[in-house]
């Protein structure tokens, strides 16, 4: 077996400890797609550990704890229709309007997937932490070509929608997908990187 083939099948290996009992398609993103996606460049993901675990003399890789992970992508937001000028004006920064036609469609850094490995404590990572961590990794990306909001495409669940709403996103739409609705939230970046 030639070496990036063992190192392919020892990532996928840690990849597959994480667990997410709370939603299995975020759990299957990372066992099954992200490093697919990654070879695509759709997205980037993250994986969050403790640093510490490498200080063990003792520690093999295959032993790595993922405490939570983030996948972060660039998409094009479509507005709804019915979206204001003043909406669409506060979503582009200059204007509702260019060449005399509404602005229907806007750039966006996306979430894509955010989540803590159900077999660790949130007294040890907690949702806004890892949020904190994605707004970092975004802010260096702001740095380097801008950029004016981000996107989450979450389920239509009350306490996952409560919990991007706690932490300054805003509710702009309803998406079919598949068998459910997803929300579109969006959160406004700061300039001059990442004012939380």
């Amino acid at each position: 077996m030639n070496k990036v083939a063992g190192d392919i099948d020892l990532l996928k290996y840690i990849l597959s400890s994480f667990s997410c009992v709370q939603d299995e398609d975020i759990q299957n993103f990372l066992h099954n797609r992200a490093i697919d996606f990654e070879k695509l460049l759709k997205s980037r993901t993250y994986l969050v550990v403790d640093e510490k675990q490498f200080e063990n003399s003792d520690f093999k890789l295959k032993d790595l704890v993922i405490y939570g992970y983030i996948s972060l992508a660039v998409k094009v937001f479509t507005v709804p229709k019915m979206t204001s000028n003043h909406q669409r004006q506060q979503l582009d920064g200059f204007s509702a309007k260019e060449h005399g036609k509404q602005i229907s469609n806007f750039p966006c850094y996306l979430i894509g997937q955010l989540a803590r490995n159900s077999n660790v404590s949130k007294e040890v990572i907690n949702g806004a932490e890892l949020l904190k961590i994605s707004y970092n990794i975004i802010g260096e990306a702001v740095k380097l070509v801008g950029g004016r909001n981000i996107l989450v495409e979450c389920h239509n669940n009350k306490k996952l929608v409560q919990f991007y709403l706690d932490n300054g996103f805003n509710k702009i739409s309803h998406v079919p997908d598949e068998n459910q609705t997803m929300i579109q939230m969006i959160r406004r970046i700061e300039f001059g990187g990442y004012a939380s």
